[in-house]
């Protein structure tokens, strides 16, 4: 087993970090602060941590990525809806995936896919079992809903060659895969990990490396575990405070691994006995990540 130890890379805390992102297109690293609706933008090189931009989103927000065109902006979810966000923070709303279930569910957890479509979980505010679900939007289709009765629809990627989506719903401690089809729709769900989530935490966002392992972080366990393909566990991240939420890999050097951290539910007695909680913690892996996937919505042509 390969043990890594994380250290904390900010200084100010956030109280749900959450969407760790590497952009290698603008060398950026992304993370939003769910509950007071901020967008972080820094450059990243080890533990050097320099904040370039925040945007005040608004609601809860929950997942992004970058549109391909990065002088676009992202595509952003927040409370039940996805909106285009420019870069001089201006949002537009596009689609409401859970406006049927408001006010109790809200956006959680999205990435988008190999083909630019843009995936989107949810769960309601109250963690009530089954009220979650999957969607995948695209502005040629609009929101499709992928399947439903999920509790906390979290982490999503997808293999190096496509072939296989991974996918957590966070209550059960699952992690499940799909095969992927060529035009990038999915089949013949298959249990990948399972966790007492009592015992170990719960998977929670997880990242893919170039060679198809998977680093996912372990909510309430300290640390973020890698698994390969085949689901062996082969190494781990340990880091000082409880609730890892998210990570990705990247950085200047382009093997580091940033970890989102939460301060949510934690009394001030553990707070004070975990003073990084909240913070952002980063380790060299030596693996590089895949590449962010984009946002590709319809071209239009000038006129």
């Amino acid at each position: 087993m390969q043990e890594y130890v994380g250290v904390p890379c900010t200084t100010d805390p956030f109280f749900l970090g959450e969407c760790c992102r590497w952009d290698d297109v603008r060398e950026e690293l992304y993370w939003i602060d769910v509950t007071t609706g901020r967008f972080f933008r820094a450059k990243a090189d080890g533990p050097q941590l320099d904040i370039v931009r925040t945007y005040d989103v608004g609601g809860y927000v929950t997942a992004l990525a970058p549109l391909e065109s990065r002088s676009d902006g992202w595509i952003v979810a927040s409370d039940q809806s996805l909106s285009l966000l420019d870069e001089a923070g201006v949002m537009h709303e596009v689609a409401r995936p859970e406006e049927r279930n408001a006010p109790d569910v809200r956006t959680n957890d999205g990435a988008a896919d190999p083909w630019g479509r843009f995936w989107i979980g949810s769960m309601a505010f109250d963690k009530a079992a089954r009220r979650g679900s999957l969607y995948r939007y695209h502005d040629s289709t609009g929101v499709e809903l992928m399947f439903g009765d999920v509790t906390i629809s979290n982490g999503l990627g997808w293999s190096p060659d496509r072939r296989t989506m991974y996918y957590v719903d966070s209550a059960p401690g699952t992690i499940h895969t799909f095969d992927v089809d060529e035009d990038g729709d999915i089949s013949n769900k298959q249990l990948f990990a399972k966790f007492d989530v009592e015992r170990e935490g719960a998977p929670d966002g997880l990242s893919v490396d170039v060679n198809g392992a998977i680093w996912v972080a372990v909510w309430g366990g300290y640390e973020v575990r890698a698994y390969t393909a085949a689901g062996e566990q082969f190494a781990r991240v340990k880091v000082s405070t409880a609730q890892p939420s998210c990570c990705a890999i990247g950085g200047a050097n382009g093997t580091t691994l940033y970890v989102t951290t939460a301060q949510e539910d934690m009394d001030q007695a553990t707070l004070d006995a975990e003073p990084d909680a909240g913070r952002l913690f980063c380790a060299d892996v030596g693996v590089a990540g895949l590449a962010l996937q984009p946002y590709r919505p319809t071209q239009r042509e000038e006129g």
